[in-house]
């Protein structure tokens, strides 16, 4: 993306190459500008935060696994 962008290629010509969003080519190509390399690189922590914790999951895994009561 940021090669095509280097060779003089336009938003529009990027986004039909590489079959995305003018938004993801303009967001990737401002990060790299204002990073350079390192604004490549997968940001990470993103998404939603768990709701319960390790420990609490962790017991849900094993009350799952066991078998349920009356059953064989």
């Amino acid at each position: 993306m940021v090669e095509l962008s280097w060779d003089g290629w336009l938003v529009p010509q990027i986004t039909d190459e590489l079959r995305c969003g003018q938004k993801t080519v303009r967001r990737w190509l401002h990060r790299f500008n204002r990073l350079g390399l390192e604004g490549l690189e997968d940001l990470g922590g993103q998404g939603r935060k768990r709701r319960i914790t390790e420990a609490e999951r962790s017991r849900i895994v094993d009350l799952v696994k066991q078998t349920p009561p009356g059953r064989l």
